[in-house]
């Protein structure tokens, strides 16, 4: 084709136009190149897609690409991850935690990963911690997880052993554990100063607790591990007390933080801090709690009053001379009476004796009264009520 007939086309809009813009250069303009090259490259792009999508090429990725306008000076990309959540499980078997025990309060520190810094502390009641049946929500990253100690319904100690720095991928199918031993300090050496670091720690966790741990639920959980703690022989109840209202307090204090948090802010609309902007981990691991009470019970012995009989001395018998003389004639006859044996010797004229009897005197046994308790049965007396879900008692 010549240039003619390619000029006829494009005036028709059925070519393209090549001929010099101005003057006899033979040049074309650079502003028709440009053109003309996104043209060409727009179709090459678009045949190349076809081909990529069709051959599965583009696979879904965790990561999106956002286009976002940067002011006059154009546009920019920013670049949006998809993050993983797992949900983690925590156990613990170890000899002397049943379910009677304090909650397994655990610490969740995010050293690595999207969440780097985060810190909180989440209660699983003892009956959960030793099935394996609670868990909590950690984005991908590298955790810091461990446990303070449990107080047992005897007032021993148990101190978790295990944990430490765990990587949590969102490949390991949305799920993860961590599992803890214990060694379990008996009640009888269990000092206030052991109790006290416990009842600290237990301060610690409420006050950067997640809904677990603050509120009521944080209540429930304080007074679960103080009323363990006062049955420690050597507890000191007065000094438990008090740090049971502390830890309580810090408790309200915390859930008092989190709804104010919550409400919208009333400033100048300054950019939110990470902490505004983002939940942390293990916020939103489960609904809120509603306590299932259920009535627990001890059986005390009935008792019955009886009467019986102690002896302090047992009956005897004791032999003495008598207190008379008895006077033996030789025909037989046998007399206490000085005047019978008289007359009866003179009638006689018989001989005769002196005889000192020996007689028994029989002694009853020295005894006395008193009374005694008999158990005769058992009956039950309502202790409290108990949460059959989290272990919490009032």
């Amino acid at each position: 084709m010549d240039e003619n007939n390619l000029n006829n086309q494009d005036g028709q809009g059925q070519g393209l136009n090549l001929v010099p813009d101005g003057g006899g250069s033979g040049k074309m303009p650079l502003k028709r190149k440009v053109a003309i090259g996104a043209t060409v490259a727009l179709v090459v792009a678009g045949l190349g897609l076809c081909g990529a999508w069709a051959t599965g090429a583009f696979a879904p990725k965790s990561e999106i690409t956002k286009i976002e306008a940067d002011g006059d000076s154009g546009k920019k990309q920013v670049s949006e991850k998809t993050e993983a959540v797992v949900d983690w499980t925590v156990k613990i078997e170890a000899e002397g935690v049943t379910a009677d025990s304090s909650p397994l309060i655990t610490r969740y520190v995010c050293t690595d990963g999207a969440d780097e810094g985060v810190e909180f502390y989440h209660a699983t009641s003892a009956p959960d911690a030793i099935e394996g049946k609670d868990s909590v929500r950690l984005t991908e990253g590298t955790w810091e997880i461990t446990a303070i100690p449990i107080i047992n319904p005897d007032g021993s100690i148990t101190t978790p052993a295990g944990g430490g720095e765990q990587a949590v991928s969102g490949e390991s199918k949305d799920s993860g554990s961590t599992e803890f031993t214990g060694e379990t300090k008996p009640a009888e050496n269990v000092t206030q100063d052991d109790i006290d670091k416990v009842l600290d720690k237990v301060n610690e966790a409420v006050s950067k607790g997640d809904g677990t741990l603050t509120g009521d639920a944080g209540k429930d959980v304080v007074n679960k591990v103080t009323d363990n703690a006062s049955k420690a022989p050597a507890a000191d109840k007065e000094k438990v007390e008090e740090k049971k209202d502390a830890a309580a307090d810090s408790a309200v204090k915390a859930e008092d933080k989190k709804t104010d948090a919550a409400k919208p802010s009333t400033g100048s609309g300054s950019a939110p801090s990470k902490s505004d902007s983002k939940p942390s981990s293990g916020s939103s691991s489960k609904p809120s709690h509603e306590h299932t009470w259920q009535a627990q019970y001890r059986n005390d012995p009935v008792y019955e009053t009886r009467t019986r009989t102690v002896v302090d001395q047992d009956a005897w018998d004791e032999t003495v001379n008598a207190n008379y003389d008895e006077f033996r004639f030789s025909d037989g006859y046998v007399t206490t009476s000085l005047a019978d044996a008289i007359n009866h010797q003179d009638s006689t004229g018989c001989s005769y004796s002196i005889y000192t009897p020996q007689v028994t005197i029989h002694h009853d046994a020295v005894t006395h009264e008193e009374q005694y308790q008999v158990q005769t049965g058992t009956k039950q007396v309502l202790t409290g009520y108990r949460c059959s879900g989290c272990g919490a008692t009032k």
